[in-house]
């Protein structure tokens, strides 16, 4: 694959990445609007978040493919409000440092998605109790980090799945390569 048809590839796996999340993300508020919990949004919202994040790593593989998604999601949800750019800012340069050491492919992606959607939750409330008065000034920090490791144990189920279906997909693909 030729350098350019190499960037088009990736700038449009990053955009259907972030397109899907905020998919899903607008059925997944509308659902947890039932749940007045603060951070159910973002507990319902890890598997997603942890399964997009897992494929599009591991399909990409690059070192900085986690701060491209992340530049690009940010700008967008910007558009929409600019705490939340923050937020996915802050997330995002937070899974990066955190991941940044690891060396396997498979194992940056498995990690990055977690830690992507536990950051999530931990960095949406904190930015919304920092910069908001009233939403959740009366929730703790420590409440905040619970919301983290639970959006972190959801997106473990989101990883297994994604790292099965991509398993099932390349198997397929090997198995028709192997015949023509």
């Amino acid at each position: 694959m030729n350098e350019q048809r190499s960037k088009n590839y990736e700038l449009a796996l990053i955009a259907v990445s972030v397109a899907m999340l905020i998919g899903g993300g607008i059925g997944i508020y509308m659902v947890s609007a039932v749940f007045p919990i603060p951070g159910a949004k973002y507990v319902m919202m890890a598997p997603v978040i942890a399964s997009i994040l897992y494929v599009l790593q591991m399909k990409l593989k690059g070192n900085h493919t986690l701060l491209k998604f992340g530049g690009v999601f940010a700008l967008v949800m910007t558009l929409v409000n600019l705490f939340m750019g923050i937020a996915i800012l802050v997330t995002t340069l937070l899974t990066h440092l955190s991941i940044r050491w690891m060396k396997g492919d498979e194992q940056k992606a498995l990690w990055g998605g977690l830690f992507f959607a536990g950051y999530t939750g931990l960095c949406a409330l904190t930015v919304t109790k920092a910069f908001i008065p009233g939403l959740v000034d009366e929730v703790p920090y420590v409440v905040f980090i619970g919301i983290g490791v639970l959006c972190m144990v959801f997106a473990l189920t989101g990883t297994s799945v994604a790292k099965r279906v991509l398993r099932h997909i390349s198997g397929v693909r090997f198995e028709e390569d192997r015949y023509n």
